[in-house]
């Protein structure tokens, strides 16, 4: 009994005498500033009507309502400049060229 008493004792220290201690853990806290995402508050402008399904066929009240409806894009005050004024609202945009 003494014998296998001595084996599994000499059998337990050379199973632990082949490994070696993991390695020591340290643990760092670092503070990381990130930009994120926000909710725009700005309000968008509702698009123009669209063209009518019918347009006239006389030239010149076609030339007429065509006028009038790039004017309701791009006249100062209307749609374009109401949606870049919004866009810049929400974004960093740098100004064209």
């Amino acid at each position: 009994m003494r014998l296998f008493a001595l084996f599994a004792f000499a059998a337990t220290l050379t199973a632990c005498a082949g490994t070696t201690p993991p390695p020591a853990t340290e643990i760092r806290t670092q503070t990381v500033v990130r930009e994120t995402m926000r909710p725009c508050d700005a309000v968008h402008p509702a698009r123009p009507a669209k063209l009518p399904d019918t347009l006239p066929t006389d030239l010149y009240a076609l030339s007429v309502t065509l006028a009038l409806k790039l004017d309701e894009y791009t006249a100062p005050g209307k749609w374009a400049d109401q949606m870049d004024s919004s866009l810049n609202t929400c974004t960093k945009l740098s100004p064209p060229r």
